[in-house]
């Protein structure tokens, strides 16, 4: 089966898709919409495909099987939805929308439509974490219950405006990196986060409600804690290797009874387990998107869940919607009190 796919949204994160939709032998790019007709343009040259600005059209002229929604968060419920009505399969980028209720919202759309939902969480498939995914597992490192995990940055150049505005984005730096860190610690550690506590800062451009800054105390079910740092700095900070692409501090450790695991995310990974010499997995491949894109056209051929869902969606924003409540409330709270799971 060929799948006629669409890439809804023409900015970086759209491109990426685009051209690992064009390198699945199995995945047709059929149309590229963005409400910059320019942008639509370049990107659906590059990759010989229609180019749109109207969702209803490309819906009408592209007919796509699947599409991944690469548009400002705030508008992904409004386009699954849609999309949703029309049969189309979706692989919807981090994070999943602004709210929680918007996440029911695109959860039931998507399971009253029996489409495929995916989450474009990408650090589910780095070689490098699938590796300390296997090893905690296969239990080397003993029982997993003591992690930090850091992404600290500063900019090449200014993200756009939609980022700094709380309406669209649900947040700052937290909703937009914090989530991706939220969604590792939970799947690697195979536990739910619980409890929160948390602060934030504006520190850097005291964009009122949008930080660049928190941090947060994190208790799992399983009876682990962690620590979440997050940052964007206004200037480029030092890169620690010319293979990390994005400079400042990236990294993810995880402790238990027989050993660790720190990943300098986009670096290497470094095991080290009781009576052994240190193991450094260097960066192996880049090829975190293809895996991701390989995975939900597998999931639409196999009428198969994906296996990141709107589940994992819907609880990283509902982890990161507590800690923004532990702050105005100044104490820790509980997550599924603010947020029950849906019956």
């Amino acid at each position: 089966m060929t799948v006629r796919v669409a890439v809804v949204g023409a900015g970086f994160i759209g491109a990426d898709h685009a051209a690992a939709y064009a390198a699945q032998p199995d995945a047709t790019l059929v149309g590229i919409l963005d409400t910059d007709q320019a942008r639509a343009d370049v990107l659906a040259v590059r990759h010989g495909s229609g180019a749109f600005t109207d969702l209803d059209r490309l819906l009408a002229e592209a007919r796509p099987h699947a599409a991944s929604v690469c548009v400002p968060t705030g508008l992904h419920r409004q386009v699954v939805e849609r999309l949703a009505a029309a049969g189309v399969h979706v692989l919807l980028e981090k994070p999943m929308a602004p709210t929680v209720p918007d996440c029911d919202a695109i959860a039931d759309a998507a399971r009253h439509a029996g489409m495929v939902l995916m989450l474009g969480l990408t650090h589910r498939f780095h070689a490098e974490l699938l590796e300390a995914r296997r090893l905690i597992e296969e239990g080397a490192i003993g029982r997993p219950m003591f992690a930090q995990d850091a992404f600290s940055f500063g900019e090449h150049g200014p993200w756009p405006a939609w980022y700094y505005d709380r309406a669209m984005s649900g947040g700052g730096e937290l909703m937009h990196d914090g989530v991706h860190l939220v969604d590792r610690l939970q799947w690697l550690l195979d536990s739910p986060i619980v409890e929160v506590y948390g602060r934030t800062t504006t520190y850097a451009r005291s964009t009122p409600g949008v930080e660049d800054g928190g941090v947060a105390v994190l208790a799992f079910e399983g009876g682990a804690i962690a620590s979440l740092f997050v940052n964007e700095a206004t200037h480029p900070l030092l890169s620690d290797a010319a293979t990390v692409p994005m400079p400042g501090r990236l990294e993810l450790e995880i402790h238990g009874s027989l050993g660790s695991i720190r990943y300098r995310t986009w670096h290497q990974l470094i095991v080290d387990l009781a009576g052994q010499p240190s193991l450094v997995v260097p960066r192996t491949d880049g090829d975190e998107m293809s895996r991701e894109i390989r995975e939900f056209l597998d999931a639409i051929t196999e009428r198969r869940p994906p296996i990141v869902g709107a589940r994992e969606g819907r609880r990283g924003i509902a982890v990161i919607e507590a800690i923004y409540e532990s702050e105005r409330r100044r104490r820790p709270v509980l997550v599924d009190e603010l947020f029950p799971s849906p019956t």
